[in-house]
């Protein structure tokens, strides 16, 4: 809440600060004080986050779709939305579809991520790069999930 307070109260100082202050002195005089110089005001500010659909309802935070849309590959924007998108713990209980895993049926069931942001997703990284097949972005995407969790093993293994 008060990170939202921040840009209120610069902007504020930084109006105190180029005001001039007029003083009466005992003898009537004025004395007026010169205040710093403001810092030059941008000309809009950046916004925290991104929309990925038309309808406003998928965000990614504006440092996340700037990395993203900076990777020379459908594959690699895929994979830097998907981290923007989900945290790792759904990342590491989910999968592209949900279901049982095929490579061991005794293995916990998997949630399917979320439709409407895997959607967004597929639709933006189209948007970007338009010669990129659906397909492969989800096998990116499904190898991607699976080192994540392979490194989670490892992670848990070297403790």
């Amino acid at each position: 809440m008060a990170v939202k307070e921040i840009p209120s109260l610069l902007a504020a100082v930084r109006t105190l600060s180029s005001d001039k202050i007029t003083e009466s002195s005992s003898n009537g005089d004025e004395t007026e004080y010169e205040a710093l110089p403001s810092p030059p005001q941008p000309t809009s500010p950046k916004p925290t986050s991104v929309p990925l659909e038309n309808d406003d309802s998928t965000r990614v935070f504006a440092h996340c779709w700037e990395t993203a849309e900076a990777q020379p590959t459908a594959k690699g924007m895929a994979c830097t939305l998907l981290l923007g998108l989900f945290s790792t713990d759904v990342l590491l209980k989910s999968n592209l579809t949900g279901g049982v895993n095929k490579v061991d049926p005794s293995a916990e069931i998997r949630q399917p991520l979320d439709p409407k942001k895997l959607t967004a997703l597929l639709n933006a990284v189209v948007q970007q790069h338009p010669g990129a097949k659906i397909p492969d972005i989800q096998t990116a995407i499904k190898i991607r999930i699976c080192e994540l969790r392979h490194q989670e093993k490892k992670k848990s293994m070297d403790n």
